[in-house]
């Protein structure tokens, strides 16, 4: 919960800048040795590695722009302040693997090769960087006193509830308040009515996170110190074990070009971002559905594609 590891004048090194940085040491360590083992020149491999982060880091940045265009054209110099945070996983994952492909062509490499070696450290990396999401207190859940009814439906429903649950409750939206709402919750649930349903607020898992007002978090601004779902624990932890399975093919040559570990990887984190998606509280909206949601099914029928092409050239 503390954005920053140390400060050095105007100088910041923010935590979430260091994750970005030590998954792309891990990747080009391993991703290196990987394919020299199979006889592929490793500068080219690690160039392309270094050129496709670059890529995602703006795919991502531009996404997250575009899915909030009224914010950053008020504040257009906010747009390249990616130390901030706001880098959208699903643009970064488009950019960077459209310029892997670039890349490979341009350089008579294989792609399905090179997307086969590093598919389990984006995975990787991915949970690494929610360490990032963490510090910066962003990406984060919705109050753990949210009824799981409301969670999990299908179009998004926290909104419009948590509105309801304010104005019955007499809390004012704003941080100072919400975070009294909590104190409430432990003498005793509060009755909701919502759309004609009654829902009880109260502490429905333990292990919420709260953060403090002192860094200004996004969370906070938005719920006070209400403990929020932790999204960014949930994911990190579901990306590190989908990278461990992926690990396990990695180490076959027999699977390196086959495009099944790409596959592997498109499926897992489809799956898994399709589930930490409906915990989360500052998604992308996309024609009134989650945009992670929609992007899922996109990457759920790309993983069978690439799936059936292995299976064929096998």
């Amino acid at each position: 919960m503390h954005p920053y590891l140390f400060t050095i004048g105007g100088f910041e090194l923010r935590i979430y800048s260091l994750m970005l940085m030590l998954a792309l040491l891990i990747a080009l360590h391993f991703v290196g040795r990987r394919a020299a083992s199979l006889g592929i020149n490793a500068k080219s491999v690690e160039n392309c590695i270094i050129a496709s982060f670059i890529g995602g880091v703006l795919g991502a940045r531009a996404y997250y722009v575009l899915f909030n265009l009224p914010y950053f054209m008020e504040y257009p110099t906010e747009i390249l302040a990616i130390w901030h945070g706001g880098l959208a996983i699903h643009g970064g994952i488009a950019a960077s693997v459209l310029t892997m492909v670039v890349y490979c062509r341009v350089k008579g490499l294989s792609a399905f090769v090179l997307g086969d070696i590093a598919a389990p450290f984006l995975l990787l990396g991915q949970g690494i960087g929610r360490i990032g999401n963490f510090a910066n207190g962003e990406a984060h859940g919705v109050p753990t006193i949210t009824p799981p009814e409301i969670i999990f439906q299908l179009r998004p429903a926290f909104s419009e509830f948590w509105s309801s649950a304010m104005v019955q409750s007499g809390i004012r939206n704003t941080p100072e308040a919400l975070t009294s709402l909590y104190e409430r919750i432990v003498v005793a649930p509060i009755g909701v009515v919502y759309h004609g349903v009654d829902y009880l607020l109260k502490e429905y898992v333990p292990w919420g996170v709260r953060f403090p007002s002192t860094y200004g978090a996004q969370a906070y601004l938005e719920f006070g110190s209400l403990p929020v779902h932790p999204t960014f624990f949930y994911e990190m932890i579901l990306n590190f074990i989908g990278a461990a399975i992926m690990l396990t093919l990695w180490r076959k040559d027999r699977f390196i070009g086959s495009g099944r570990i790409i596959a592997l990887y498109l499926l897992f984190y489809a799956v898994i971002r399709g589930f930490v998606t409906f915990f989360r509280a500052d998604d992308l909206m996309f024609l009134g559905l989650r945009a992670p949601h929609v992007a899922s099914l996109v990457l759920l029928v790309a993983a069978a594609v690439l799936y059936k092409r292995s299976r064929h050239s096998a």
